[in-house]
């Protein structure tokens, strides 16, 4: 009886072994595995590290990925960028210039080794607004927006689109050269 017992439980397990196997080869993915992650805007401060997860890794990892960076420019950014400097990444994961220059900043920001603390990313909704009303305390007008500070003024900022390239309108910044950005004087 009980060697009757075993060689059942054995079958047993090798079915349901057999099962999970042909299961798992044919592309069937439990019930946890085939829902899609709900897309909610990322709302206020957050981490870079969220941009890198579903739903939003879809356009941040192909656009970090795609963007080449103007390693010259690049270059001189990082020959005159302190710690001193900050700055405040105004986005909207809604927005497709967000989707496109954010991923392209940080890749530039990993280039010249900026440090990642001295960066702060903050989230708007499609009314370009935030229970914190960064929008107010920022004066924002379109997103995205780079603001770079130094001692907590503000030197410069770029606003939605670039004027030349972000190397270059960040050179231009940190120089101090007279960049204006494409809503100046608005």
């Amino acid at each position: 009886m009980k060697k009757k017992l075993l060689i059942i439980a054995v079958i047993l397990i090798a079915s349901y072994l057999l099962i999970g196997f042909i299961y798992d080869s044919l592309g069937f993915k439990s019930n946890d595995e085939n829902q899609e992650v709900e897309y909610v805007d990322l709302i206020g401060d957050f981490e870079r590290k969220l941009l890198t997860k579903p739903p939003y890794s879809s356009w941040y990892k192909e656009n970090f990925e795609n963007y080449i960076i103007d390693r010259e420019t690049a270059n001189q950014i990082k020959d005159i960028i302190t710690n001193k400097i900050k700055i405040k990444v105004i986005m909207g994961t809604w927005c497709s210039d967000s989707r496109e220059n954010v991923p392209a900043f940080f890749k530039i920001m990993d280039y010249i080794n900026f440090r990642k603390r001295n960066i702060e990313i903050i989230g708007l909704d499609v009314d370009k607004k935030n229970p914190n009303e960064d929008e107010i305390k920022y004066n924002i007008i379109n997103v995205p927006t780079f603001i770079f500070l130094e001692n907590g003024e503000e030197i410069n900022r770029i606003v939605e689109i670039t004027i030349e390239s972000l190397e270059k309108d960040m050179l231009k910044i940190l120089n101090r050269s007279g960049y204006q950005n494409a809503y100046y004087g608005f």
